[in-house]
């Protein structure tokens, strides 16, 4: 019984260790834009599960699952989860856009994402404040500085995402108007070669 126990703890070891290299090397080839937006993710994503609140009286620890942040981690929760999929599966995501006809950019998507995220982490840590009223003793927790730390990269990332791809929209339009004109020139030179005249015939006799 041993033996398998160790057997299947070896291959979910494995497995885990295949899954990290995989991320890795993803997160390693990945954009400026990218990379920021993704550390903005990890960031959200650690700090959700973190102490938000903590009530010294009743010796209660809350996140962003629980009932006093009126369960706005579920929604961060899911926005994280597109985003990752935004991210991460490039073929996918055209799949879907097709398939639903959704008219709105990439980082459109992340921009707002990341500032919705940043409100909703605002309106809880307002709500927690009044909590004072009811609580004397309450203190804001680390989860909810970190959660706003993450949004502002994620919309950070956003907006250089949206540089970069309008950087290499700029390029490919240079670059085919560049070959376009090389080629019309190349044209008009066949055509002014096509109507001159013979160097030879045009010299005068002596």
């Amino acid at each position: 019984m041993d033996y398998i126990s160790n057997s299947k703890n070896r291959k979910l070891k494995n497995k885990i260790h295949l899954v990290f290299n995989r991320l890795s090397f993803n997160f390693l080839h990945l954009s400026r834009a990218s990379r920021v937006i993704g550390i903005g993710l990890i960031i959200s994503l650690f700090s959700l599960f973190g102490n938000w609140f903590s009530i010294v009286d009743n010796a209660v620890r809350g996140s962003a699952f629980s009932l006093h942040a009126g369960y706005v981690g579920y929604i961060i929760l899911a926005l994280l989860a597109f985003l990752f999929f935004l991210l991460l599966s490039d073929r996918e995501k055209e799949k879907m856009k097709t398939r639903v006809h959704f008219p709105f950019s990439d980082h459109t998507m992340i921009i707002f994402s990341g500032i919705t995220i940043l409100l909703l982490t605002f309106v809880i840590f307002n709500s927690i404040r009044g909590f004072v009223l009811f609580y004397q003793n309450i203190t804001i927790g680390r989860g909810i500085v970190f959660e706003c730390i993450g949004a502002i990269f994620i919309t950070l990332g956003g907006y250089i995402y949206y540089r970069e791809r309008k950087q290499e929209l700029l390029r490919t339009v240079y670059v085919e108007n560049s070959q376009a004109n090389a080629s019309v020139f190349e044209d008009y030179e066949e055509l002014l070669g096509r109507n001159d005249p013979d160097k030879e015939n045009m010299k005068l006799p002596v």
